[in-house]
This record gives structure tokens, sequence and C-alpha cells, in this order.
């Protein structure tokens, strides 16, 4: 019925859009098949926190949620409270830091909640948990030293799993990697003899490249699953988004002139030059301004000038185009320029920063 309404909205919307973001049903589901075969004794916990990655939350726990998950990863109780509004009832795990009153008050089902510290444990009277270990990153959790003072504090609650985090599992030669792993292995199998418990989970993507070495059930997945490799997996993945718009003007300019804000590109010769609808607002980083490219009809179109918050320029001097012609902002396909690896390269950031910075209001369209 809610598939049925959603596609009623959609034939009666008088706005067409002209920026769409399109995510690969099949490049998810081939990058859930491949880290399964990395790791075939563990289930999968797909990592639906912030938009997952920028893909849209809903539209992808709708293509996992036949498969066998043990639970979704979530950040906080809305995204929570989203997916159960959609009717999709797997399990859930909340990651981020949730208030013991929201966790003892809870009313969703089938919802587990990340404990932190020794002091979260005190004042927790009742809650289905996972309880984290610091093995060696230093971020948040309750230190690996520390695990004979948890079971006292145990009480009333729930535990659901045990589970820690890498720093840089990326890594296939890190000897922090190593230590971590030593570390979770005599957690996991500490609380396999005195307390057991359903879901042992220490990987994030990179950890997949570790799963014969891990004392583990399940992994849980963000980055790979969207086809972003994190750098030690020897297998491929297929990035699953991808970004088009239009030419929606196009000029010349003549030698001399310049484009955009505070004139940083000039024309050395005379020079079409197209505009495309979309800017910092969209996602499309500031720092690709004169360094970064859009694909047009299959080519390069360089980015001059300065991206704006909603216009961005190409040169297509040498480029047969049109008004209306489709812009691939950013491509799934791995050796593009503008690829989402390519312009991490150019921004001097992370992949996920360019994913999670595609803002929601954008539609995003299954293909």
């Amino acid at each position: 019925m809610l598939n049925y309404i959603r596609k009623l909205r959609r034939s009666l919307r008088v706005h067409k859009p002209v920026i769409t973001v399109e995510v690969s049903r099949a490049a998810v589901l081939e990058n859930f098949m491949t880290l399964q075969s990395l790791a075939p004794n563990w289930g999968i916990a797909p990592v639906l926190k912030s938009n997952a990655y920028g893909h849209d939350l809903i539209l992808i726990a709708e293509i996992l949620k036949n498969e066998n998950i043990p639970f979704f990863c979530v950040d906080s109780y809305p995204e929570a409270e989203q997916i159960r509004s959609a009717g999709i009832k797997i399990p859930i795990l909340i990651m981020g830091h949730t208030p013991a009153e929201t966790i003892e008050k809870n009313r969703l089902k089938n919802i587990s909640f990340v404990v932190f510290s020794l002091e979260q444990l005190r004042s927790l009277k009742r809650g289905s948990v996972h309880l984290k270990f610091d093995t060696g990153m230093h971020r948040q959790g309750i230190l690996h030293s520390d695990i004979d003072k948890v079971f006292p504090l145990l009480g009333n609650l729930q535990v659901e799993g045990v589970m820690s985090h890498f720093a840089e599992s990326e890594k296939p030669d890190s000897q922090l990697t190593k230590l971590q792993i030593e570390r979770w292995n005599k957690i996991a199998a500490r609380f396999q003899k005195d307390f057991p418990v359903k879901y042992y989970h220490c990987a994030n993507s990179g950890g997949f490249g570790f799963a014969g070495e891990i004392n583990a059930n399940v992994g849980r997945s963000g980055i790979a699953l969207y086809g972003i490799s994190p750098g030690n997996l020897e297998t491929e993945l297929q990035p699953a988004l991808q970004m088009k718009s239009i030419i929606s003007e196009i000029r010349e300019i003549e030698v001399g002139e310049s484009v955009g804000y505070n004139g940083t590109f000039v024309a050395e010769k005379k020079s079409q030059i197209a505009t495309v609808p979309l800017g910092y607002f969209e996602g499309i980083n500031r720092k690709l301004s004169s360094k970064g490219v859009f694909l047009i009809g299959g080519a390069n179109a360089p980015l001059v000038g300065r991206v704006s918050m909603n216009i961005s320029s190409c040169n297509v001097t040498n480029l047969e185009v049109n008004v209306g012609d489709v812009v691939t902002a950013i491509s799934n396909v791995p050796e593009d320029l503008n690829s989402i690896a390519n312009i991490a390269k150019i921004c001097d950031t992370a992949h996920y920063e360019i994913l999670v910075n595609i803002p929601p209001h954008l539609r995003r369209v299954l293909v």
C-alpha cells in the first residue's frame, strides 16, 4: 500500500526534477553478496546511518529487507522511527549515543541500543543493548581492560550483543588492527564462556579483509556495501550511486572574458561554456572549482570558475552539445574522473564526506 501511495504521488507531481540521484539495486545486492563471500560464516549488518551514506535510508532498507539480515545499523532513534514508519520490520541497532530515558521508554519493536561506558550501564534499568568495547580506537567504548567491571552491572538488561570498532582496518598490514583483533578475540571468548550473547561483531567494511582472524558471527558494512572499497579488500565492488542533471544554457565567451564569481577562470581563446543547475547546495564540493569534471555524452567537460551555490559551469568548447543534454555530475564508474573516489582525491577528503553531503531533498531513483 505504501509503495502504491508513493507511486501515485509521483504521478501527480507537476515539477520535473532537473537533478536526479540514481541508486542501483543490482549494485547494492552485488556488493552485499561480495561481502558475504569474504565472510561466509558471518551475517552482514548493513549500516544505514546518515541517510544510508547519502543513498537514501528507506530506499536501501527496501532493497535489503528480504536478504538474511541480522539487523540494520543506524545512528539515531529518529532513523529507526523512519524505518519502522516505512513498514520495515528488520531488527535495528542504534549505534549513536541515546539518552537512558529514551532507551528505557522505547516502544519500537526489535530495537537495540549500543552502550558505550560503565557510567551508562549503571544508569540503565532496562533495555536491549549491545556492549561496545574500546580495543584501541580510543574514541568511545568500555575499556577492554575493564571487562570484569561489566558483568555485575548487567542487572535486568537484555544483552543481545558485544561489539568493537576498528581504527584503520583499511590498511592490510596495520599493527593497530592486529592488536585490536587480539584484544577483541579475548573479549569475545570471555563472553562466550561466561555470558553468551547472540551477536559478536567487531568488523567495519575494512574488517571483512580480516574475517578469518576475528572471533565473530556478524560484520557491519557501510561504505563497501555502497560500492566504495575501503582499500584493503581484494575484490571488485560496484558504486551504486550516480548524479545526473542537464545543460540549462550554453554561451560563447571571448578571449579575456571570465566565468563565475571573482573571475577565477579567464578564457585564453573563444570558448563555449555550459551552465548546469547544481552547485554546492546540491553536493558538488566547492573544491572542485576549476579542478573537477562533469561527463557530457561520455566526454569530460572541465569545471571552470567557482562552483556556486546552485550552479556549475563547464567548458564544452570541443564538444557537440545542446541545451537539455544529460550531464553526469557524479559517475558510478570507478575509473571516471568524477567518480566518488576521484572526487574525494581532488577534494583531499574521504569518500564518506562526498556521499553524505548529497542532500536528502534530491530525489533518489532506484534503477
